[in-house]
C-alpha cells in the first residue's frame, strides 16, 4: 500500500515528525574543495542517455534509437558492441523501459535487471551471453502488478540484490494541489513475484501552500545501492540531506549539510533551491552531483561541476569542482573510475576514484572521529 499520509494542522513540524530516523548535521567548511581535471573519451558512434559502467562496458538506455533502447560502448576499444532490447509489442520486444539501475555478478555473468512499467514486468537481463550472441538473453521475466499493489504509483528506482530479490522505490504521486504520497521501499521476491517487506523513511508528507512547487518533488531523492545490497544511498533534491538505509535492518539515518535547510523549512519556503541532482556509488563511496542554487529554466542548460563524495557512514570526504559541466554520473566499481557525461558534448569524462577522494590518511582520521 502507499505510504500512510498523516496532515498536522497548527505549528510547524519538527525533523523527527516527517523523518524516521536519525539526522546528523555535517559541517563541511573543514572539507577544502580542490579543482580536478577529468580525462576524456570520444566514442565511435553517437551516445546519448542515461549512464550505467561496469569494468569494460558503458550502457545507455537511449531513447534517440530507432529500434532498441539499449547501446552498449567498449571502454577499450571506445567502439558501439551492440544495441539490445528491440522496441515494440511483440515476441521479445520491450515497450518502454527502464534504465540500468545496478549490476550483480552469477556464475561469471554480468546480470541486470529491466523493468517494463507498462507491462508491469522485471526482466533478468544476461549481459555477458546477449554481448556473446549478439542478441537480448534474457533468463526469467515476473510480473510486477505495481498498478494495484500502489494504487498507480509507479517505481522510481529499482535495484537488483541478487537472482531473487529486488528493492523497488515507489515515487511519491500528488493527491493535490499541495499534497502528495510518501515515496518508499518494497522488497519483492522475483521467484513468487510476491512484495514481502517495506522500508519508509518518511512518517509524514510535507505540505507547502506557500509556492505553486509541485508535492511530489518535495521529498525527491536520487538513489544509489551499494553494490554489496547491504545498504541503499539517497541524495536528497530540495534539501542538502543523504540518507542511508540499511536494508537488513530498515534503519536509516540522515547526514545532513550544515546550510540553513531542514525538512520542516520545505512546509514554508517560498523559493527552493536544488542540492543533490545525481548519485552512484561502488562499496566505498557515495559520489553526489551538487548544484546547491535555485532551479534552472526549461530551455536553460546549467554548468553543474560540482561532486560531493561521502563514505558509508556518511562522512563528507571530499568536494571537487570540474573543469567540464557534468549530466549523468556512473562508477565502474570494478576498475574504480568515476565517469561522467556533459551536456556540452558527447565525450565520456573519466578520473580514478581514488583522485577524488584525497589523503587516505586524512580519510581513516575522518572515519575515526
Amino acid at each position: 500500500m502507499v505510504g500512510l499520509l498523516i496532515v498536522s494542522c497548527g505549528s510547524k513540524s519538527n525533523d523527527s515528525d516527517i523523518f524516521n530516523g536519525e539526522i546528523i548535521n555535517i559541517e563541511d567548511k573543514n572539507v577544502v574543495t580542490k579543482e580536478l581535471e577529468f580525462n576524456d573519451i570520444t566514442f565511435k558512434g553517437p551516445n546519448l542517455g542515461e549512464l550505467a559502467v561496469f569494468d569494460s562496458l558503458a550502457i545507455y538506455m537511449n531513447t534517440k534509437l530507432h529500434s532498441y533502447w539499449y547501446q552498449i560502448f567498449s571502454l577499450n576499444t571506445h567502439e558501439e558492441v551492440g544495441h539490445f532490447a528491440m522496441k515494440g509489442n511483440g515476441h521479445n520486444e520491450f515497450t518502454p523501459v527502464g534504465p540500468v539501475f545496478n549490476f550483480c555478478i552469477e556464475k561469471n555473468n554480468l546480470k541486470t535487471l529491466i523493468f517494463e512499467p507498462n507491462r508491469e514486468k522485471i526482466h533478468i537481463w544476461n549481459i555477458t551471453e546477449s554481448l556473446a550472441k549478439k542478441s537480448t538473453v534474457i533468463e526469467s521475466s515476473v510480473n510486477i502488478p505495481w498498478r494495484k499493489e500502489n494504487k498507480g504509483a509507479c517505481f522510481n528506482e529499482i535495484f537488483l540484490k541478487d537472482a531473487n530479490t529486488v528493492y523497488a522505490k515507489v515515487s511519491s504521486i500528488p493527491i493535490n494541489d499541495h499534497e502528495a504520497t510518501l515515496p518508499y521501499y518494497q522488497i519483492w521476491n522475483l521467484r513468487s513475484g510476491e512484495k514481502t517487506s517495506e522500508i519508509h523513511v518518511f512518517k509524514k508528507s510535507v505540505i507547502n501552500k506557500a509556492t505553486h512547487i509541485l508535492p511530489e518533488v518535495l521529498l525527491y531523492s536520487h538513489d544509489a545501492i551499494k553494490p554489496d545490497g547491504s545498504k541503499i544511498a539517497q541524495a536528497m533534491g530540495k534539501i542538502p540531506q543523504l540518507n542511508i538505509i540499511d536494508v537488513r535492518t530498515k534503519e536509516v539515518i540522515a547526514y545532513r549539510l550544515d546550510y540553513d535547510m531542514s525538512l520542516p523549512d520545505l512546509e514554508t519556503t517560498k523559493e527552493f533551491k536544488s542540492y543533490f541532482i545525481r548519485i552512484c556509488a561502488d562499496d566505498d563511496h557515495i559520489y553526489t552531483v551538487f548544484w546547491g542554487k535555485g532551479s534552472w529554466g526549461i530551455k536553460e542548460i546549467p554548468c553543474v561541476n560540482r561532486i560531493y563524495v561521502f563514505d558509508w557512514d556518511g562522512h563528507l570526504v571530499s568536494k571537487v569542482t570540474t573543469k567540464h559541466c557534468i549530466d549523468e554520473i556512473a562508477v565502474d566499481p570494478v576498475n574504480r573510475i568515476l565517469y561522467t557525461t556533459s551536456p556540452m558534448d558527447e565525450k565520456l569524462y573519466y578520473i580514478k576514484t581514488d583522485e577524488l577522494v584525497g589523503d587516505v590518511s586524512l580519510r581513516h582520521q575522518i572515519k575515526c572521529q
